[in-house]
């Protein structure tokens, strides 16, 4: 496995050099041993493993098995490898792993700063909750001065603003852990019902499903397997089991008298766009390449989604962060202007 998380551009770096070195006359295994020479972040003996896994005919899907890449690309890869041009599906795994990084990388960069000015934000609350308030309190008390309603459900709200969040934030935790739980001990059917339950994730999946059986169906037809074949590929291969559930689902409508299209719309997983795909590409006979337009379409889709989720993330975070800082500077203002009042 790759030892550190620093290294972890490497493996997208790894999946292209692969397709551009045996596209240039490379045996995998040359290919390998020359990316692995460049390669100090992976651990000796997982190389030595690899290497002598190639030796004795092994695939490059196992290899990639070995550096604990992501399940979906291990799949990809072994059907290109059993069925196609094992290059362009290299490639295509390479765009939607740098993808993948380049909008988790965004992902982080947007919410560092707001998470860190509401860290100090908190802080100074807590810090003023616990010195500013009560001495001002203490001064009303002394000076019999009587603070307007509003002003005193301000103070409230800001001195239990702390503790609220926390609670709310060790709530959401257990919800999480909870969740988590049930999702690890479930079998496939429970754990796409699960999924589809969370809103913003459920929308993503979506999406992410349609891209992969959509860029996969394109891959087979277009290598000339047919569509009953192809269905017979996903439920008898052991490395995805959410694909397998879909090949075992389609051939099931499928067997029950169902159209392509109205077999595919039974899973109940994809975006209907691509329903409307298979029913024009199959009047037409060109359902490979509408599928393979349609997956490109589909992918920029969901990573398009993915970015404007982003983008509401620092105002949202900002404009809170805003609306607590006015209701501090109130809390400490109007108190010392209504005392001046009190006092002329």
């Amino acid at each position: 496995m790759w030892s550190t998380n620093k290294l972890k551009h490497y493996q997208d770096d790894f999946l292209l050099r692969i397709a551009e070195l045996t596209k240039s006359g490379f045996t995998q295994y040359e290919a390998v041993e020359f990316l692995f020479s460049q390669y100090d972040g992976i651990h000796t003996d997982i190389k030595s493993q690899c290497l002598e896994s190639l030796r004795k005919g092994g695939s490059l899907s196992d290899i990639i098995s070995y550096l604990r890449y992501p399940t979906n690309i291990i799949l990809q890869v072994y059907f290109g490898e059993q069925y196609g041009n094992l290059e362009e599906t290299l490639v295509q795994c390479h765009q939607f792993s740098t993808v993948k990084r380049q909008s988790t990388r965004h992902f982080l960069k947007t919410i560092q700063y707001p998470l860190i000015l509401l860290a100090i934000f908190f802080t100074l609350i807590i810090i003023v909750n616990q010195t500013v308030l009560p001495q001002f309190q203490n001064m009303y008390d002394s000076m019999g001065i009587q603070i307007s309603a509003e002003l005193q459900f301000l103070t409230a709200a800001l001195f239990l603003m702390p503790r609220v969040l926390m609670t709310v934030a060790v709530i959401m935790i257990i919800l999480f852990i909870i969740y988590y739980l049930l999702f690890q001990r479930a079998d496939i059917q429970k754990k796409l019902w699960l999924i589809k339950k969370v809103p913003v994730v459920s929308s993503l999946y979506r999406k992410y499903l349609t891209y992969r059986v959509s860029i996969e169906l394109s891959f087979f037809l277009s290598n000339g397997i047919a569509m009953i074949k192809i269905i017979e590929i996903f439920r008898n291969q052991d490395k995805d089991l959410v694909m397998q559930h879909i090949g075992s689902m389609i051939n099931h409508s499928l067997m029950n008298g169902q159209s392509l299209p109205d077999a595919v719309n039974s899973v109940g997983l994809f975006e209907q766009s691509m329903i409307n795909f298979i029913q024009h590409g199959e009047k037409n006979s060109k359902l490979d390449v509408e599928l393979k337009y349609y997956s490109d379409y589909i992918f920029k889709k969901f990573e398009s989604q993915i970015l404007k989720y982003i983008k509401w993330i620092q105002p949202v975070i900002f404009s809170a962060l805003g609306l607590l800082i006015i209701t501090l500077y109130l809390v400490i203002i109007l108190p010392m202007l209504q005392m001046m009042s009190g006092i002329q």
